[in-house]
């Protein structure tokens, strides 16, 4: 089974010049790192233009359109961004352009109803995760949306961005009842534990070991670290050595590894004491970059490296976990 475990879909703002800086601000160390624009102070919209770089921003993507980017993928797991407010204007999932059938205005507090409305559109190819934010109006509130979201909308897990929300994953009166929820539904949390180049985001409260008090309280729950914690991948892959119900995805990593690196990382995941079954494949689509088939491609074929250093190969099984069936088998796919 092939599953890409992070994408995302529709738009995170309903300003068209917002959604554009947004994006921008996003990717702007990539186009820095390939030299496309200038490393020392932000570019002018001039340069943005001649250099062919993030013109659209994030783009707005329907199911057609992800469904179009993962030719041979059985599952794409769409996860929403729940509401949160960036330079005075309301962000997240939003339907702006009316894909879905959800009814009204468009806003961000639909969120979850947005993603519930993708997988409608596709049940058996879109596998939903909500998303909910204490800080937004309150934990108790955030627990009713997380209750609503898989009792009455149906999703099979959860999204959580505390780093982006101004809160810390280890936070006892934010975090906690979420997490207490979320086991009592018997539904996998993932947490956006990892550095963002935003303005925005808090960095203190993006480390991987912030959520080892969430495995010391909720031993039963299924917690999914997000971009295997990029830049503290070791920390990550530490939480995942001593938390038996932690897992983690590789997007964003994956896309800026080469194929001797992705190889050489995931030897060092097993000689950290990580079995390969908890590792999932992830691409952060639409993201720029992050082309689903080429970095399943670029999984694929890590064995390559191997064979040109006469390194012992990882076995066709393990890869096949990481490509899907691992994450098939925490959803109780397999």
């Amino acid at each position: 089974m092939l599953i890409d475990a992070h994408t995302h879909i529709l738009s995170l703002a309903g300003d068209t010049d917002f959604n554009t800086a947004y994006g921008r601000e996003g990717s702007l160390c990539i186009y820095r790192s390939h030299g496309k624009l200038p490393s020392h102070r932000m570019p002018t919209e001039q340069e943005w233009e001649e250099s062919g770089y993030g013109k659209a921003g994030f783009p707005i993507t329907g199911p057609d359109a992800s469904i179009a980017a993962h030719p041979g993928f059985d599952k794409i797991v769409v996860l929403g961004v729940s509401p949160q407010f960036l330079e005075g204007k309301l962000i997240g999932t939003v339907d702006t352009a009316r894909i879905t059938d959800v009814s009204g205005p468009p806003s961000p507090e639909k969120c979850n109803d947005y993603i519930a409305a993708i997988v409608r559109s596709d049940p058996d190819r879109f596998i939903g995760f909500g998303s909910v934010n204490p800080n937004y109006r309150g934990p108790k509130a955030a627990v009713a949306e997380l209750d609503r979201s898989v009792r009455e909308l149906g999703l099979s897990g959860v999204k959580l961005y505390p780093m982006y929300q101004d809160w810390s994953p280890a936070d006892p009166i934010l975090g906690f009842p979420l997490y207490e929820k979320a086991a009592e539904l018997g539904i996998p949390v993932m947490v956006h534990q990892a550095g963002s180049t935003r303005i925005d985001a808090r960095m203190e409260y993006a480390r991987p070991a912030l959520l080892d008090a969430i495995g010391r309280h909720f031993r039963d729950l299924r917690v999914i670290i997000a971009h295997c914690g990029i830049p503290w991948m070791d920390e990550a892959l530490f939480m995942l050595t001593k938390h038996p119900n932690f897992y983690t995805e590789i997007s964003y990593y994956i896309a800026s590894a080469t194929e001797e690196e992705l190889f050489r990382f995931l030897i060092h995941a097993e000689q950290s004491f990580v079995p390969l079954e908890k590792i999932f494949f992830g691409t952060d689509y639409p993201g720029f970059l992050y082309d689903p088939v080429a970095l399943m491609t670029k999984l694929r074929n890590v064995n390559a490296h191997a064979e040109r250093v006469g390194a012992e190969p990882i076995p066709e099984s393990k890869l096949d976990g990481i490509a899907g069936d691992n994450f098939a088998r925490v959803l109780g796919l397999l």
